[in-house]
């Protein structure tokens, strides 16, 4: 489930100000013990050097030792205790065997496998691991390298697997380092149950209280249990946020997350998820409800549902079903980012069976479907609802012989709509594919039948009807491989040459009485020119005596293979000149070729990448599109990205065309001692304004105990609307992390962005 950007200044700049303090104060926090002396080395207990003694016996040695055999004995000077791994060191100790107890009224060391505690006046049953300290420093590690340190008042000891620390503070960061830590009047750590609960708990950032809870639990291991995580704070156009989610872990395969989420202006909601995963079926719930919406004057009452479920009935026939609905055309547009309005614009609700079988020596699948969108509108109220599929049954039977593939596909659909003219679709597809291939080149002859027939129920002023389109379909794709060695930059390369030719044979036939269910035209790309059909669907079918021509080149690597550049141009040339619209009118091209198209992208040095793309259209002699980008990555974490580029027609505003060029400037860079800025800036020559900018800093603790990140970001959500966002994020190392990290948006605004990993 979402949860929005912050967009609040003065609490941007408060937190800026927090940020910017608490990193200057931190600077070198690893190099020297801190001003309190927390956290401060805690030594290994000195062993007599001996073999361990047999059969869990204890060994004592001192330099004195005084009692009564058998009975009690009373140590001084460089006392020394050993029993299996246990080791205690003290300045004088009392020893009584018959509870195994040792009674230190000074100084102490003890230590175990994985743990070392230093303090005052323990009183220790070395056999049941009970007992009592005073002024403690511990430091425990765990198998997997997991490190907890911290200092207590008192410890008490229930077993080697239950300790209780009275007054502590306690982290995960390395020996001197207190920039932030877990303050609580107790402690209770049950390693057998992987538990840890903190009451009366305060979080402490470089001296700074951030956070206050009467009760805190955790798991002691890094694994799930339930409890409350960290809070997300955060902001936009909705006010102030905070986020308080509980997660639930109801059995090792379903848990649940319930999350109180708060917008200082619209108001309380709700978040839910909920996830599941047994042996045949798994799946996931997502919801968002928002009661009562202070800022919307109508449908106060906001919710979001999303179910998807997946599940294995046989061996042979599966289930897979999605239920996403929203409760207004604005959901999304006012509590999401601009990705989110445009990932969920049809929402989809189906339930799909899925038949897998093996039928005379070949594959065969068979799906049964139910399926319906909704809508989400935009403000113009411009979008076409998709046809209901009520049902769909579709079936697949495929199979290889030598050189060939044969194939059979058919499908038979139900079209329903309440503002279109409904009706029954049936499709029959056999085809015929040759693989003639060796190492130097192929060619893939294609012979296909695409016969239609429709069922159309009456609509406003047309009658019922039934019509059939039967076309065949031809086509030929073939291709060679030239290769020859070569030096680039004193690199050895090997070099391939690819011309690729592909034919296309399809009559011309008039589809304009046909209706459209689900057929829509193709973006004209590279990957285009080889495709028999312009048009998605099955509605529609344009008319071809084409032949694309293509070459395109690449260079490899002879040291270890790897591709490191590649670019290519083609263009598509017509025999007759038939065309088809996507009402299904037959009309005539322009001219006998069709618009050409060149790429490129690759490695041009090992820091250095590129790539580009060039759309030029034939008819009106114009360039329809271009891009070029540029990007530096020396290192991971170091980028610095260029990219300029045009397009007529861009889709950048809702329901918007509009020319557009553009230049794009982006960056991930460290600066110093774990510093580095984020930025971005998409800027509209065209309109000479912003229509993405973004800038902020990371910091990396140099221990590696915590890191945070905080940036801002102004974009565009329409012709004459923006919106601010603002990120922060403080990650504490064992702990979880405060804000909203943004690595969504940092990823989408700067190619080849990675995570920061300590500097």
């Amino acid at each position: 489930m979402y949860r929005p950007p912050l967009n609040h200044t003065i609490l941007a700049l408060s937190i800026f100000s927090i940020f910017s303090g608490c990193l200057y104060a931190a600077e070198n926090q690893c190099a020297q013990p801190n001003k309190n002396g927390r956290f401060a080395s805690v030594s290994r207990a000195q062993d007599t050097g001996m073999p361990p003694p047999d059969n869990e016996a204890i060994r004592l040695t001192a330099d004195d030792i005084q009692g009564i055999s058998t009975i009690e004995a009373h140590a001084t000077g460089d006392v020394i205790v050993e029993r299996n791994d246990q080791i205690i060191n003290a300045a004088e100790l009392h020893y009584t065997q018959q509870n195994n107890r040792f009674v230190s009224r000074g100084d102490f060391t003890l230590s175990n496998a994985f743990a070392n505690m230093q303090g005052r006046d323990i009183d220790y049953n070395i056999v049941n691991k009970t007992g009592r300290a005073h002024d403690v420093r511990f430091v425990n590690t765990d198998a997997n390298g997991k490190r907890l340190q911290g200092e207590a008042k008192t410890v008490e000891m229930f077993g080697s697997s239950y300790h209780r620390m009275n007054q502590a503070i306690v982290n995960t960061c390395e020996e001197n380092d207190d920039s932030w830590y877990i303050k609580a009047k107790q402690v209770d750590a049950n390693q057998a149950e992987n538990i840890g609960v903190a009451k009366n708990a305060t979080l402490v950032f470089q001296g700074v209280p951030l956070l206050y809870s009467p009760w805190l639990d955790f798991p002691l291991k890094g694994g799930r249990k339930s409890g409350f995580l960290t809070p997300t704070i955060g902001g936009g156009s909705n006010g102030f946020e905070l986020a308080m989610p509980y997660y639930m872990n109801l059995a090792p395969n379903y848990d649940a997350t319930i999350t109180p989420y708060y917008y200082s202006r619209r108001g309380l909601s709700v978040i839910g998820e909920g996830r599941y995963l047994y042996e045949n079926f798994s799946g996931s719930l997502n919801a968002q409800f928002l009661p009562n919406d202070q800022v919307r004057k109508e449908e106060r009452n906001r919710s979001v549902f999303h179910w998807q479920h997946q599940q294995k009935l046989s061996d042979k026939i599966s289930l897979s079903a999605e239920y996403h609905r929203a409760s207004d055309n604005d959901f999304y547009r006012d509590l999401g980012n601009r990705l989110d309005t445009a990932e969920n614009i049809h929402l989809p609700q189906y339930v799909s069976l899925t038949h897998q079988d093996q039928l005379l020596g070949g594959t065969w699948e068979n799906t049964l479907e139910v399926r319906q969108y909704q809508t989400l509108q935009n403000k113009q109220n411009t979008l076409d609802t998709p046809y209901k599929m009520m049902p769909r049954i579709s079936s697949r039977w495929a199979k290889n012989t030598r050189n060939a593939q044969l194939a059979v596909w058919g499908e038979i659909t139900r079209f329903e709509h309440s503002q279109k003219q409904e009706g029954w679709r049936e499709i029959l597809y056999p085809s015929i594919t040759w693989n003639l291939a060796n190492d130097w080149g192929y060619i893939r002859p294609k012979l296909a039948l695409h016969a239609t027939a429709y069922q159309l129920n009456a609509w406003e002023d047309k009658p019922k009807d039934k019509l059939t389109r039967v076309l065949p379909i031809i086509s030929v794709d073939s291709g060679v491989t030239f290769e020859r060695e070569t030096n680039i930059l004193k690199t050895p390369m090997l070099q391939t040459v690819e011309p690729r030719i592909f034919y296309t044979y399809i009559p011309s036939k008039d589809q304009s009485h046909l209706p459209n269910f689900d057929t829509s035209e193709n973006h004209f790309t590279y990957d285009q020119l080889f495709r028999e059909n312009r048009f998605s669907g099955h509605d529609r079918i344009n008319p071809a005596h084409q032949i694309t021509t293509a070459v395109s080149t690449a260079f490899y690597s002879q040291n270890n293979g790897n591709e490191r550049f590649r670019a290519g141009m083609g263009q598509r040339f017509y025999f007759k000149k038939d065309d088809l619209t996507l009402s299904g009118q037959k009309q005539e091209r322009m001219k006998n070729r069709s618009d050409f198209l060149a790429f490129f992208n690759g490695q041009l040095m090992p820091s250095f990448y590129i790539d580009g793309n060039w759309h030029y259209n034939n008819n009106q002699n114009r360039t329809d599109s271009y891009s070029a980008g540029l990007r530096w990555q020396p290192q991971d974490n170091k980028i610095v990205a260029l990219r300029f580029g045009y397009d007529r027609e861009s889709d950048w505003y809702v329901d918007r065309q509009d020319e557009l060029k553009y230049i794009d400037v982006a960056l991930q860079y460290p600066i110093y001692k774990g510093w580095a800025v984020v930025a971005r800036n998409n800027y509209s020559l065209t309109e000479k304004k912003n229509l993405d900018s973004l800038l902020g800093v990371h910091y990396d603790a140099q221990c590696g105990c915590w890191s945070s990140t905080l940036f801002f970001q102004r974009y565009i959500t329409d012709f004459d609307k923006t919106k601010n966002a603002f990120f922060f994020r403080l990650q504490l190392r064992g702990l979880g992390e405060l804000g909203k990290a943004g690595q969504d948006e940092l990823r989408r605004a700067i190619p080849g962005y990675q995570t920061f990993s300590k500097q």
